[in-house]
This record gives structure tokens, sequence and C-alpha cells, in this order.
């Protein structure tokens, strides 16, 4: 849910000697938009919103933020293949792994260590099936592993993206090998999108009529792969479009796509205000909606930019959220939960009004504090090492350096 850092290096300089590598001639370039980050602290932003209690609609932050994995692990797939000939998945899984398992594992390590300090023998079991459910990134199958998960629970975004990491790329590659046309590839990816939005909607009220348990059930289609791909796949589809330079550029879509946009951030801001995920309307079409919006945002955003939102997402504030993203939303959680029993016992003292402001200052700058030692002290090494593993580009396309933009802390990471 997902989801880097300070100025990278980009390639590195060609020899004095040797040409430097040229673009292959109509492969789709993203490289670094500083917007991207931006767009990814505002999807934070509201996640941290939602589970201090001030946005009951933050969730949808983690709607924006697998479109955007969908669209940049497409976009970047997709680039390999067009300027190498080949997708070497192998590279891929790695590379997917030092980008999020160092930070994670660190994550699960210091749970593991608080384990001998809880008081009772019930909550140690508890947090170690946590932790144990957390690894195996399952946290978004409760009806599974059957765990409570008050600290680990928001894991579930991560375990919903490493499944569709499983999937997605081995899926396009086969697509891709035995030359299956474009046309074809779009319709299944939009078919996708219809079956999960259908599949969702149908749980739904099967689960209504049937008087199944309310809770267990949302729990379901909120955080099941089958029912929130419809969001993955808009990305996916935008970073198809996009490889292959089919958005339109005409005056005409860059002025409803931006008419949309706009329209879409008023809706926007009406959700994540007023509803909550129990809201029977996000079953019945509203995620879908809103990932389809969210698509249509980011294509106006590729194709022609409004100046007033670049300069809003382009903020150094955005931006340097956007790049610890992934760390904020590991460890906000386990820290809003350290520290609520305090709060709640000091409420007694100081009343609730007061507590609660000062859990708030308190839990927001502990969360910024453990995110920014996060990115510096374990996510950036990981990203030099990361970066060495690019595919190389021989004379006539890309530069090695160039390829996967993801893979240096000033690019987009794939989160939750």
């Amino acid at each position: 849910m997902i989801p880097s850092g300070a100025v990278l290096p980009l390639a590195a300089s060609p020899a004095r000697n040797e040409p430097a590598p040229q673009r292959a001639e109509g492969v789709f370039h993203l490289g670094h938009r500083r917007w991207l980050d931006g767009l990814r602290g505002v999807a934070i932003l509201l996640v941290l919103g939602c589970h201090l209690g001030w946005l009951p609609g933050g969730f949808l932050g983690v709607d924006l933020f697998f479109v955007l994995s969908g669209f940049l692990i497409t976009s970047l797939l997709l680039e390999e293949w067009q300027s190498t000939g080949s997708i070497r998945l192998g590279q891929f899984y790695l590379r997917r792994a030092l980008r999020l398992w160092p930070a994670f594992i660190v994550l699960l390590v210091l749970c593991g260590l608080s384990v001998p300090l809880l008081p009772s023998a019930g909550e140690r079991e508890s947090l170690c099936r946590e932790i144990a459910v957390a690894a195996c990134y399952m946290t978004n199958w409760p009806m599974l592993h059957r765990t409570d998960m008050p600290i680990l629970g928001h894991t579930w975004s991560l375990s919903v993206e490493e499944q569709f990491y499983v999937f997605w790329p081995a899926l396009l590659y086969a697509m891709l090998s035995l030359k299956v046309s474009r046309r074809l590839i779009l319709s299944l990816v939009c078919c996708g999108i219809c079956a999960s939005a259908l599949l969702r909607f149908s749980l739904y009220h099967w689960h209504q009529s049937h008087s199944t348990d309310r809770l267990m059930m949302l729990f379901r289609l909120y955080r099941g792969l089958d029912t929130r791909a419809d969001a993955l796949l808009a990305g996916c589809l935008l970073g198809l479009l996009t490889g292959w330079n089919l958005l339109p550029r005409s005056r005409l879509f860059v002025r409803w796509t931006g008419f949309a946009s706009l329209i879409f951030l008023i809706f926007l801001c009406y959700l994540v205000r007023c509803h909550d995920y129990y809201d029977p309307r996000y079953y019945r079409g509203f995620f879908t909606v809103v990932a389809v919006m969210t698509t249509v945002a980011l294509a106006r955003l590729l194709t022609a930019p409004a100046r007033w939102a670049t300069r809003i997402l382009e903020s150094a504030p955005l931006v340097g959220t956007g790049r610890i993203s992934y760390a904020l939303y590991l460890f906000h959680q386990p820290i809003i939960h350290l520290l609520l029993t305090a709060c709640i016992s000091l409420s007694l003292t100081i009343g609730p009004y007061l507590a609660r402001v000062v859990f708030i200052l308190l839990a927001s700058s502990f969360s910024f504090l453990a995110a920014v030692l996060s990115y510096y002290l374990i996510e950036r090494p990981c990203l030099r090492l990361k970066d060495r593993l690019r595919p190389r580009i021989t004379g006539g396309s890309l530069a090695s350096g160039q390829l996967e933009s993801s893979t240096s802390p000033n690019s987009m990471q794939a989160v939750a």
C-alpha cells in the first residue's frame, strides 16, 4: 500500500571512448517525476489521517497506492520488454525483494523483540501469530488465518500487492512472449477489472441475503486480492496504454480528463471526510469508480499536467513524505497501537480532548521519525544494491541506468 529519497545518481557516465547508449525509438521512458512522489505523499497522509481518527475515508489512500503500483510495475516491465525483447523475472523478483523486504523484516524483528515484554501468555501468543501471518503475506485472508491483528493488520495491503506480483509479471511476460495482440491484452485487462468489481458486488449481496457475519464479510471483500484487483488492474491498463503510446493527446482528451480529474478531487474529498469502509456503496461500485477516476487523473498528469496540480504535488513536503511513504506505512500502525493505551490513561488526568491532541502529535511525530530512520539507514543502502540489478541495455536501446527508475531512491515505490 507502496509507495523515495534524496537525489540518486542516474546512470553511470559512459566511458570517454564509448558512444553513449541511445534510447530505443518509440520506447516509453517513465523516468523520475516528482509529482508521483507527491501523489504517494497524499496517499500515505490519507491513510495516516484515517488511522488517527481524522478522516473516516482516508483508507482510500490504499486504493491510490494500488493504482500507482499497477501502473508503475507494468510500465517498468513493458519498458524492459520493448528495450531488450525480454523480461528477466528472476531479477524483477529480486529487485522487489530488495525494495520491500528489508524494512518489513526490521518491523517484524522489532515486534518479535517486544513479545517477552507482554504481560500475559495469551498476548505473547497472539503477537507471535500476527508476526507469522504477516511474514507469510497472508494478512489479507482473515478467513484462512483467523487471527486478530491489532498491530500488524495494516500489512493486508502489502499482502495483496505481493500476491499480485506473483501473478501479473509472469502473465504479462507470457502474453508478450506468445505475441498476443495489444487489443486482446487490453481487452483482457478490462475484463479483469469488470470481473473483480462484479465479484465484489455479487459476494456482498450474497452475504447480505444469507445473514453472515457482517464484519467478517467486509474484511473478506475489502482485503481479498480477487475483490480488490480492479484497482491494481486499472493501473496496469494505464501502464499498457502509456507504454504503447496509446494515450490520446488531443485537446478534447486533455479538456475532458481535466474536467474529470477536478470532479474526482471533489468526490474524493467528500468520501474521505464523510464515509468509512462500512458504507455499502463502496462494494456496489464506489471502489471501482475511485480506481477508474484515479487512472483518469493519472492519464491527465502524464499527458498534459495542469500547472496548479504539479505545483501542489511537487511541493517539498509532499515529495518528501512520498519518498518515505513505504516506511511510514509500515511503522505508523504499531506506533499508534503502542501509544493508544497510554493516551487512554492520560485522558483521565488531562481530559479526553487534550489527550487526543497529545496522542495525534506523538503518533505522527514518532511515525515520521521511524520512517526517516528506516529510509536512510535501511532502505537506501538496499536501493543502491538493487540499482546494480537493472537490466543492461546495449547500444540502440535505453541506457542501463535509465531503464528502471523505481530502483533509485528518488523514484516511485510500489506499496500500501
